[in-house]
C-alpha cells in the first residue's frame, strides 16, 4: 500500500470534467460485468456515473485535476478487489471533519446497507453531475451537501466555516481526498439531537442513514491518541493521520 500523505493545501484546486468516457480492456469491461451480477442480485445499489480521475497536474498557484466518467460497477469492482493498475477506477471526493461549537470533532461509523459497514469516516462523498458549474466541480458545495445528507448539517443555518485544508494521496486505493475543516455554530449535545430527529424522519419514510453511529471526540491530542489505541473498527485510510493533524 502506498503510505497515506497530507498535503496541506495553499493552493486551488480545480477539478474539471473532459467529457469524455473511460476506456477499458474488453477483458476488464467483462471482469466488471461478472462482479456487478454477483454484487447486485438483491438491486442494492444503483450503477449511476461515477468521475475518475484522468490527470492530476501540480501548476505553481493550483491543482489541476481532470476527470473522465465512469460508473459505480467500475467503482465497486477497483475497491472490493483493490485494483491498482491502471484500469482502475481513481475517485477524488470531499470530507469534512465537523468541529462542534465545544470543540467535539464528529464523524461516523458507516450502516450495514452501505458499500463500507462498519467503516469510521468524515461525512463525505463522491462527486456528481449536481456539483457542476459547466465542465467544473465545485468541491465546497459536494461536501457540504454530504454533510447535510449524512448529518442534518444545513450550511446556511449551522456552518460558521468550510475550509479546504489538506490534499490526501496514497492510501489503500490512491484515491484524492480533498479534506475540510468545518466548524458549526451547534454544541455536541444540540448536533446529536438534530441528527436523532433527522434519522427519526428518515426511517419513518422508509429510508436508511447513511451512518450506524455517530463518534464524538474533544479536540485534545491525548483523546485522539487514545481513541485510535483503542478502537480496532476499519477505518478510512485519512481518518487517523487528519484527525492528528488538526489537534
Amino acid at each position: 500500500m502506498i503510505p497515506v500523505t497530507l498535503t496541506p493545501l495553499h493552493k486551488n484546486v480545480i477539478v474539471k470534467s473532459i467529457n469524455a468516457t473511460v476506456q477499458l480492456s474488453p477483458q476488464r469491461v467483462q471482469e466488471i460485468e461478472n462482479f456487478w451480477s454477483d454484487l447486485n442480485q438483491n438491486k442494492t445499489f444503483r450503477r449511476g456515473e461515477v468521475f475518475s480521475i484522468d490527470t492530476v497536474t501540480e501548476k505553481e498557484d493550483e491543482y489541476e485535476i481532470l476527470l473522465h466518467t465512469t460508473d459505480y460497477a467500475h467503482y465497486m469492482h477497483t475497491v472490493r478487489n483493490f485494483i491498482r493498475d491502471e484500469e482502475g477506477c481513481k475517485v477524488i471526493f470531499g470530507a469534512g471533519l465537523v468541529e462542534t461549537a465545544d470543540s467535539k470533532f464528529i464523524f461516523g461509523e458507516m450502516a450495514s446497507h452501505t458499500a463500507y459497514p462498519g467503516r469510521l469516516q468524515c461525512a463525505g462523498g463522491g462527486l456528481s453531475s449536481e456539483d457542476k458549474v459547466g465542465a467544473h466541480f465545485n468541491m465546497k458545495n459536494s461536501v457540504l451537501r454530504e454533510v447535510a445528507e449524512e448529518l442534518s448539517i444545513d450550511a446556511g443555518k449551522h456552518v460558521i466555516d468550510c475550509r479546504p485544508v489538506f490534499i490526501k494521496t496514497g492510501g489503500t486505493y490512491d484515491f484524492t481526498v480533498i479534506l475540510y475543516h468545518i466548524k458549526v455554530t451547534l454544541s455536541e449535545k444540540e448536533l446529536l439531537d438534530n441528527y436523532e430527529r433527522f434519522t427519526e424522519n428518515l426511517i419513518k419514510n422508509g429510508e436508511q442513514p447513511e451512518f450506524k453511529n455517530i463518534i464524538s471526540l474533544v479536540n485534545k491530542k491525548a483523546n485522539i491518541n487514545s481513541f485510535f489505541e483503542k478502537d480496532n473498527r476499519p477505518r478510512e485510510d485519512y481518518l487517523e493521520p487528519f484527525l492528528r493533524a488538526m489537534t
